[in-house]
């Protein structure tokens, strides 16, 4: 999809793009890490068809496109609910499905104090929801996501992971950006020096998670699918596992707690 993509903002600047080839497969999740400025979010821009680039070019990106910046749009005087409702309509999209699909998503991802005050009254994490809001209205083909845990609390990032497991679930193309490589993507890259290069396997490191059960015990049976071990002590869980990211998607998604998380080999 991604050819030969070269991007400079003068004449004469440096390349901040310099030859990127990248593939983004429908269904899957691709992940790209990179230092600040290294220009990860130029080039996600560039997919997304926010910008363009010096040279190369982004083939075949599909007719449905949804993009979550890295800031969200913080100055805007609207109220959420105003500013999802105007970009509903710039989307063609039905103003019942718009509020019935906006209001479950203020639910899953706890927006306070709520869609009815000012984007410039919330907090960088609370306006960060708004711009996830915004994006997840309706099912698209290319999903591009810069940092999407920026501001967010646990809670929030795991209900963005989920959302991000379900657009790729339904068949989306999903990018996402990441300071670091982030556990279990279907492909994974490093863009250093103007250019994306794959990033080798690591080897599998186990984490203890100490967690809070909510009053769903019943959770503790599917997290255990995900654990190498779980013991109770207690009002807590106590596990170990390689898979800490989906497990945690799980347990905080149902309103659990966590005290605690740490590779198993730091003392």
């Amino acid at each position: 999809m991604v050819e030969g993509v070269r991007k400079r903002f003068s004449r004469r600047g440096r390349w901040v793009l310099d030859g990127v080839d990248l593939t983004i497969t429908p269904g899957a999740s691709t992940v790209v890490a990179a230092a600040n400025g290294a220009g990860k979010s130029t080039l996600l821009r560039i997919v997304a068809g926010a910008s363009t680039p010096t040279a190369g070019q982004v083939r075949g990106r599909p007719a449905t496109v949804a993009y979550v910046p890295e800031r969200a749009p913080a100055r805007l005087r609207m109220t959420t609910r105003q500013y999802i409702a105007h970009m509903g309509r710039l989307r063609g999209l039905p103003a019942r499905q718009v509020r019935a699909r906006a209001d479950e998503l203020y639910e899953r991802l706890a927006l306070l104090p709520g869609p009815d005050v000012p984007i410039t009254a919330l907090s960088k994490g609370n306006s960060q929801k708004v711009a996830v809001v915004q994006a997840f209205l309706r099912p698209v083909e290319l999903l591009v996501v810069d940092e999407p845990d920026t501001g967010l609390d646990a809670h929030a990032s795991g209900a963005v992971r989920e959302l991000l497991a379900e657009a790729a679930k339904a068949g989306a193309a999903v990018l996402i950006s990441a300071h670091e490589r982030s556990a279990g993507p279907d492909a994974a890259f490093i863009l250093r020096d103007g250019r994306v290069r794959a990033l080798l396997p690591r080897p599998e490191r186990v984490m203890r998670l100490v967690l809070v059960p909510a009053d769903n015990r019943a959770m503790a049976g599917d997290l255990a699918g995900h654990a190498i071990e779980l013991t109770q002590e207690q009002d807590r869980l106590i596990l170990r596992t390689t898979d800490a990211d989906r497990l945690l998607t799980h347990a905080l998604a149902a309103g659990w707690s966590l005290l605690e998380a740490r590779p198993e080999d730091d003392r």
